[in-house]
């Protein structure tokens, strides 16, 4: 029955990569009904899961039944009762969390590396697609927004949008070039899953991405994998000796890659934005990004004084919500993450799951640095750099941003399970099933739980901000 669970975690991965195309091309009438498209799987993975007794059963899941009831609680007692907004923001927050630790149940090594090949493969259509929106018109089919909106998509610099490939929005490729620059290192590293002429390519593919995307976040997110990787060096297995060949062969081809004219002239365009933005001032140009991380300690301090006790309700900061209650979409409280919460929620339960967002994305971290110490397994700490600033801070409102928050810390657990048909595999497992049950309940007995420090990281003040677009 594994099986059929896993074939599911598939059929919602591609729905999660394909969705934007769908509701951008293929059925634009539809546009509204595909935004939840990936909800049915996941409730068919709930029923196999509980059938089997694989559903995972830990602190983690009692902590988010317990937000979720009391969510829901303090929206009706403070007369927010509209049943399909709270159903949607319980849907944003809670709904589809367990995914991740059933991922790390069902999955291994094996797994998330085919996972990963299927990543980057579909990375070389992506890209041309990238390319494609960059070179054409603003108002071209190519690059209409959901819904056949002929202007629904963000604007970068020089006439151009910033094209978001088969996803609906820019913020889709910046969460899966990341995604799949974790997965490409893991494979020059020595995973070898790919023949090398296709590795080559995807890696050419994931280059050309950067530039032609006009987006500083996809930039640095990919700079940040790469760091991450340059770092775990020391603590692998791997010798220097096996990467010179592959790294030697990227650094030829890359040099032949700088003189294309769409890399060159999507650099050109990059810096053109960066420019732009340097023009209001250096500040201006580093605080859009460094904005939503660094410089946003104080912020949940000031929607604490302003937030209502019992919150304005579950559901309605995000568009759907605003749709639902005024007929209009934008967003009704705060357009940053940590600030919505806690104009949703209220101080209390709202600081509740900020809390909880900040002891996972933390335990995930702990979880991914173990198995690089103690196995030598550099994927899961790629996958964590790649994710956690989603897991921690990412707008979940938006289905693509949500489905890979989850996958990704799915994807993370899975990559801790050696394969299975390695000799001594079995202990090795049981040993990532207890450390990836964590503070288990699991029916077959009751694990400890590893001692967490809950670490803070900032967030942005409100303001409008068309880069990162809610759910439409």
């Amino acid at each position: 029955m594994k099986i059929s669970i896993k074939a599911l975690i598939w059929l919602y991965l591609t729905l999660l990569i394909f969705e934007g195309a769908l509701r951008k091309w293929v059925l634009p009438g539809m546009a509204d009904a595909l935004l939840v498209v990936r909800d049915p799987v996941i409730l068919a993975i709930y029923v196999i899961a509980f059938k089997q007794r694989i559903f995972p059963i830990n602190r983690f899941i009692a902590a988010i039944a317990v937000l979720a009831g009391l969510s829901v609680l303090l929206s009706v007692l403070g007369g927010h009762t509209h049943p399909l907004v709270i159903a949607y923001g319980v849907r944003i927050n809670y709904f589809h969390l367990p995914l991740i630790w059933i991922m790390g149940a069902v999955l291994d090594r094996r797994d998330v590396e085919r996972i990963g090949a299927f990543l980057l493969i579909v990375g070389i259509p992506m890209t041309l697609v990238m390319v494609e929106q960059f070179r054409s018109p603003m108002n071209a089919y190519i690059n209409r927004g959901i819904g056949n909106d002929e202007v629904g998509q963000i604007f970068g610099a020089d006439g151009r949008i910033r094209p978001p490939g088969l996803f609906a929005f820019i913020t889709g490729p910046q969460l899966f070039y990341p995604l799949c620059a974790a997965f490409f290192l893991d494979e020059i590293s020595g995973a070898k899953r790919l023949p090398w002429y296709l590795l080559v390519v995807c890696g050419l593919t994931l280059a050309i991405a950067l530039p032609v995307s006009i987006s500083r976040s996809l930039m640095l997110g990919t700079g940040v994998v790469a760091v991450a990787f340059v770092l775990s060096r020391p603590f692998t297995s791997v010798k220097a000796s096996v990467l010179f060949r592959p790294l030697l062969l990227l650094a030829v081809v890359g040099t032949a890659l700088s003189q294309l004219p769409v890399f060159r002239e999507g650099a050109e365009v990059f810096m053109m934005r960066w420019d732009t933005a340097e023009g209001e001032g250096a500040a201006v140009a580093w605080g859009g990004v460094l904005n939503r991380t660094v410089n946003g300690f104080t912020n949940p301090a000031y929607f604490l004084k302003i937030a209502p006790l019992l919150g304005h309700g579950i559901g309605s900061g995000s568009n759907v919500g605003a749709r639902l209650t005024s007929g209009e979409v934008g967003f009704n409280l705060a357009e940053e993450e940590w600030g919505k919460v806690l104009l949703e929620l209220g101080p209390l339960v709202g600081s509740g799951f900020i809390i909880f967002r900040i002891i996972l994305t933390g335990w995930l971290g702990w979880v991914s640095w173990r198995a690089l110490r103690r196995d030598r397994n550099a994927l899961p700490l790629l996958i964590f750099a790649a994710m956690a600033l989603t897991i921690l801070q990412g707008q979940w409102a938006p289905p693509t941003v949500l489905g890979f928050a989850v996958t990704g810390a799915g994807l993370l657990l899975g990559a801790c399970n050696p394969r299975r048909d390695d000799p001594g595999a079995k202990r090795k497992t049981d040993e990532s099933s207890a450390l990836i049950s964590h503070p288990s309940l699991h029916h077959r007995g009751i694990q400890r739980a590893p001692s967490l420090t809950p670490r803070r990281l900032p967030s942005t003040l409100h303001k409008k901000n068309h880069e990162n677009p809610i759910d439409r």
